[in-house]
């Protein structure tokens, strides 16, 4: 009669331990940030800038036209 050995590998997890010092978001912002290419966030300013000023246009001329209806009118 023969011996048969099956040997098992038993792994214990271990609860994930966090770490000491918590960083800040201002940390967090800054590495992120530091990473980032200046010239892509140029770009997006820019579009940024031209999608807000497009938008804002037909608010101020609606204030225009109102200006102007109100100014006809008599008081």
């Amino acid at each position: 009669m023969s011996v048969i050995t099956v040997k098992r590998t038993v792994i214990r997890r271990r609860p994930n331990k966090r770490p000491a010092t918590r960083r800040s978001f201002r940390e967090l912002s800054r590495s992120y940030f530091a990473s980032e290419k200046s010239l892509e966030f140029v770009i997006e300013a820019l579009l940024f800038a031209t999608m807000m000023a497009i938008s804002a246009w037909p608010i101020v001329a609606a204030i225009d036209a109102l200006n102007q209806f109100l100014q006809r009118t008599p008081s």
